[in-house]
C-alpha cells in the first residue's frame, strides 16, 4: 500500500515485499486508466499507453455525468471540480484553466476551458508521479458516531435521513 504511482511500481512494491497483492490510493486520481495498465502488467503484458488529452476529456465528460445522475446537476458539478484539477494535471497550461475548472458549474463550462487544448496532446509522463490530494499527508480519521460502539457488529453505519443529516453529508462532501 503506498507509492504506486504508476504500473511498474505495483510490480516492485511486489519484488520487494513479497506481498501478494496491492492497494491503489491517490496515485489513480484522475488516472482511472491505471487499471488497465495494472491489469496488463499483471497478465505480463506491456501496459497500453495513456490516453491523449481529448480520450481524457471524454472520460471526464462521463464521470462528472456518473456523478450529475447520483448528486444532481448542482453537487454533482461541484463533485466534478477537485477531479478536474487531478485529471489536467501536468498538461501544458493546466494551472491557468484548473483556476477555472474549480469554479464550473455545468458541464458546458467544463467543456468551454477543456476545449482551450489541443486534443491531440500527449499525457505528460512528468505527470505520473505528481502527489494527489491532501497536501499535508496527516489527515484526522472521522468515524461516524457509535461506529465502535459494538467492535463485533458489522452492520454498517446508518444513513443520513433528516434534513441536518443530510446536509452535515453534503458539507462533508464539498468540492469546493
Amino acid at each position: 500500500n503506498g507509492d504506486v504511482w504508476e504500473c511498474f511500481d505495483a510490480l516492485e512494491l511486489m519484488r520487494r515485499t513479497g506481498c501478494a497483492g496491492v492497494i491503489v490510493g491517490r496515485g489513480c486520481l484522475g488516472r482511472p486508466w491505471l487499471f488497465a495498465e495494472l491489469a496488463a502488467v499483471f497478465a505480463g503484458q506491456e501496459p497500453p499507453p495513456p490516453p491523449s488529452f481529448g480520450r481524457i476529456v471524454a472520460i471526464m465528460d462521463d464521470h462528472a455525468r456518473r456523478l450529475i445522475d447520483f448528486f444532481g446537476p448542482e453537487n454533482g458539478m461541484r463533485q466534478m471540480r477537485k477531479w478536474c484539477s487531478w485529471y489536467t494535471q501536468g498538461f501544458p497550461g493546466s494551472a491557468r484553466a484548473r483556476g477555472e475548472l474549480v469554479r464550473v458549474r455545468t458541464l458546458e463550462e467544463m467543456h468551454a476551458v477543456l476545449a482551450r487544448f489541443d486534443p491531440e496532446l500527449a499525457f505528460p509522463r512528468a505527470a505520473l508521479r505528481v502527489r494527489r490530494g491532501k497536501g499535508s499527508q496527516c489527515q484526522a480519521v472521522a468515524l461516524p458516531q457509535g461506529y465502535l460502539a459494538e467492535r463485533d457488529d458489522d452492520t454498517p453505519p446508518r444513513s443520513p435521513h433528516t434534513p441536518e443529516e443530510l446536509a452535515a453529508y453534503e458539507r462533508a462532501l464539498d468540492g469546493g
